[in-house]
């Protein structure tokens, strides 16, 4: 396989760079910023961590393998900021409904995180992929077999 990243070496570097303060900063929120331990929590924010940061380097280093692990990567963090996303709307929808004016400082706070959250989890994840291009890459000796018939 001998696919890479697009030409583009500013939006290379960003995406990289990009890839690395969010591994840097998961893992900050996870293993310092939260108070307790939960293990699907660690475990996952941890797998993430190590795939952005994989991603980041992989970019960096305009490897071979970089868009492969920058698809998963940011197909998992698109996956969890729209789950994120879908859990803020309906929390503010419940507080909302449930507690009218009382509960619109809960539904004001809540929608600063979603704003908050929006572009890091959202935005980014999308625009690399839309970036990589959205097709899985194919083999090149399968396309040279399609090829020569």
């Amino acid at each position: 396989m001998s696919e890479r990243a697009p030409s583009s070496s500013l939006l290379r570097v960003f995406f990289g760079v990009a890839d690395l303060l969010g591994a840097a900063v998961t893992l900050f929120g996870i293993f310092v910023a939260l108070p307790a331990r939960w293990a699907p929590i660690d475990l996952g924010g941890s797998l993430a961590s190590v795939l952005l940061l994989a991603a980041g380097l992989g970019l960096l280093a305009d490897t071979r393998w970089a868009p492969r692990v920058t698809r998963i990567a940011a197909g998992i963090v698109l996956f969890f900021g729209l789950a994120t996303i879908v859990a803020l709307a309906t929390t503010i929808g419940f507080l909302s409904g449930i507690y009218g004016p009382v509960g619109r400082g809960g539904v004001i706070l809540f929608a600063i995180v979603v704003a908050l959250v929006l572009p890091y989890l959202v935005v980014l994840p999308g625009a690399q992929l839309v970036w990589l291009g959205l097709r899985a890459p194919r083999d090149a000796k399968l396309e040279s077999k399609l090829e020569a018939r």
